[in-house]
Parts: C-alpha cells; sequence; structure tokens
C-alpha cells in the first residue's frame, strides 16, 4: 500500500515539473532580427565575386611561356673598294678635219629639176697625221635622191694644210628640198671630221642641160718654142 502511494507521488511532481517546463518555453520571446544596411550587403557581394575570380583563376592551367628565338645579326661581308677608273675612250688625234665655211652651193641654193651640178667644201687638216690622195670624201647619211660616189681627195695634205674635196651630185626631177651629209674617210674606211651637208631646193622646170659648177682654176699659159 504504502508503495502505491509513492509511485503516484512520483508521478505527480513529474506531471508538476513537465508544466513548469512548458510554462517557461511558452514565455520565450523570439530575437528580434536585426535591419540590414544596403551599402554592406553591396560591398559582401562584390567581395564574394571577386573572390570567386580570384578561385576561377587559380583554377585555370598556368599557360608556359614558349621564348622566342634571338636573331642572330649576320655581319656582311666587307668588300675592299675598287679603285676609280679614270681612264676615258681614247681619242683620235690623227684624223681630224675642220670645215672653213667656204662652199659652193650654199645649203638653201635654188636648183633646176634633173640638174647635175658640183659640191665643193673647203676643210682644213686639223689632226697630226698627213692625209694621203686617197683619202676621200664620201656619202654619210640622209636622203640620196642626189646621187654622188665616194670621190678622193686626190693631194696629199699635211697638218694644218687645206684642201678643197668635190663630189658630182645631180638634182632630183621632182620640186621640193633635199638634203644629204658627206664627210672624209681615211684609207681604213673610218669617218672623221666636220660633217659636211648640201641642201637644195629643186625648184622650176627640167634642166635641159648639164651645169657643173666647181672651183675655178687659172690656166697655165703654154710657153711659146721660138723657130729655127
Amino acid at each position: 500500500m504504502k508503495t502505491n502511494k509513492q509511485k503516484f507521488i512520483g508521478f505527480s511532481l513529474l506531471a508538476v515539473f513537465a508544466l513548469v517546463l512548458s510554462a517557461c518555453g511558452g514565455k520565450s520571446k523570439e530575437p528580434t532580427p536585426t535591419p540590414l544596411d544596403p551599402n554592406l550587403i553591396a560591398a559582401q557581394a562584390i567581395a564574394t565575386f571577386a573572390m570567386g575570380l580570384t578561385q576561377t583563376a587559380f583554377a585555370q592551367p598556368t599557360a608556359t611561356l614558349t621564348p622566342e628565338p634571338t636573331a642572330t645579326n649576320t655581319i656582311a661581308p666587307t668588300f675592299a673598294a675598287l679603285g676609280t677608273n679614270t681612264s676615258s675612250a681614247p681619242v683620235n688625234t690623227c684624223d681630224v678635219s675642220v670645215f672653213r665655211n667656204v662652199e659652193t652651193f650654199p645649203d638653201g641654193t635654188p636648183v633646176a629639176p634633173g640638174q647635175q651640178f658640183t659640191k665643193t667644201w673647203l676643210v682644213e687638216n686639223t689632226g697630226t697625221c698627213t692625209w694621203t690622195a686617197t683619202y676621200k670624201i664620201a656619202f654619210g647619211y640622209g636622203m640620196s635622191q642626189m646621187g654622188g660616189v665616194a670621190t678622193p681627195i686626190g693631194k696629199t695634205v699635211k697638218p694644218g694644210e687645206q684642201v678643197q674635196v668635190s663630189v658630182v651630185l645631180t638634182a632630183p626631177t621632182t620640186a621640193g628640198d633635199v638634203s644629204g651629209t658627206w664627210r672624209l674617210m681615211n684609207d681604213q674606211g673610218v669617218f672623221f671630221g666636220t660633217v659636211l651637208t648640201v641642201v637644195i631646193k629643186v625648184v622650176g622646170a627640167a634642166a635641159t642641160g648639164t651645169a657643173t659648177i666647181g672651183p675655178t682654176e687659172t690656166p697655165t699659159e703654154t710657153p711659146t718654142t721660138p723657130g729655127p
């Protein structure tokens, strides 16, 4: 009987203790939330984003830089300076001639169609060599309608001497201006000296005769032998 009473008292105490605990728990107050600072939130977000970038960068594999090869300067070979060539082509001082502005049929002279004439120039030997009689006056270049052939000068001409050189020409039968050039030629067939020109104006009717104009020579008087 006593034991049952003690159990009853124990359960009663437990019940009272449970009620006390329940009452204490019901009276507890919830914590008041702390207001959030927007600037603090933004700063924390930026810090979090930066930390994420840093972690991502560390997570990426590190690229290995390969050094580029350094160009090697190659020294060009040095060549010895070539000597300056001061020599010039040899000047022909042997065969030289100068036209002395004395001529027949000066340039621009009117000539009848088909007229034959002799063109003569006075030239001087201004070289160092003597011209032989077989040196020639020969056609150089230009129009060749006037004909003419290479003609020997016919005499020996020493340096400093003068000579008349002539060539026989024929005017074309067609009116107009006609020209040509002639030069002296040595025994080796080499042209030299001043260019000699002939320029005529073919005008009028065709010539009926042959007119030859050249240097005039004074006839030599033949001595008279007295009879017996």
